[in-house]
């Protein structure tokens, strides 16, 4: 039943039918949806690529079509500030093991690079910064927790970050539902708002692939 009901979901979302993705049952579906991809993106290395800046302001549109409520907000925050957190955690545990060094080769070193520039110019508070660089705001916590960096101080500048990431995204989609030209081509604003999240989630699965199978050929990890 669940499955049926995601296809429902992504059949609903293809054709921009937003009457069946205002029903209760698909509301709690996107629900599951986006907390569970705000989770995933913030708090774990191998599923970075999922795209969250755009499903944010996909979030804000909906909350103008009056598809989700604005109750919503609160809760994609608190799945941020989670999802980071499990990341911090993991730096934390994980930092001196194999396994946390396995996961930090899942990123490009210029990710990593970024992430050690800022926090040792700039220190714990450019987690704001990181979170608007995909990829960096992953890798963020992990290091963070593996330097050890006191849980306090992180978990108030988390909640900080997290709502400046979340406030002024759902904001931005929010605001250009608004304008003029979204409501002069409202199908095609809808369809690019919409399409956009999956064509970066496909193109996320597949550089992973690539990634995964350029390691695998021989010779490649030696070069």
């Amino acid at each position: 039943a669940t499955m049926e009901q995601f296809y429902q979901l992504a059949h609903a979302f293809m054709h921009q039918d937003l009457a069946t993705l205002s029903d209760p049952k698909m509301v709690f579906m996107v629900y599951v949806v986006l907390l569970t991809f705000l989770v995933l993106e913030n708090g774990f290395i191998p599923t970075a690529f999922l795209p969250g800046d755009t499903l944010l302001i996909l979030t804000g549109v909906l909350i103008y079509q009056g598809v989700l409520p604005m109750a919503v907000v609160p809760l994609l925050i608190m799945a941020t500030f989670v999802g980071t957190w499990l990341g911090y955690m993991q730096g934390r545990f994980l930092g001196h093991t194999r396994m946390y060094h396995r996961l930090m080769s899942h990123l490009d070193d210029k990710h990593k690079e970024k992430v050690h520039y800022l926090l040792n110019k700039y220190g714990i508070i450019t987690l704001i910064t990181a979170r608007y660089i995909a990829f960096v705001r992953t890798a963020y916590p992990y290091i963070v927790g593996a330097n050890e960096i006191p849980q306090g101080r992180f978990l108030v500048v988390n909640l900080i970050s997290s709502i400046m990431w979340i406030c002024p995204l759902v904001g931005l989609g929010y605001y250009l539902s608004h304008t003029k030209l979204a409501a002069q081509y409202e199908s095609q604003f809808l369809s690019v708002i919409l399409y956009l999240p999956v064509v970066l989630l496909v193109g996320g699965l597949i550089a992973l692939v690539w990634r995964w199978w350029s390691r695998r050929k021989p010779g490649v990890s030696r070069e």
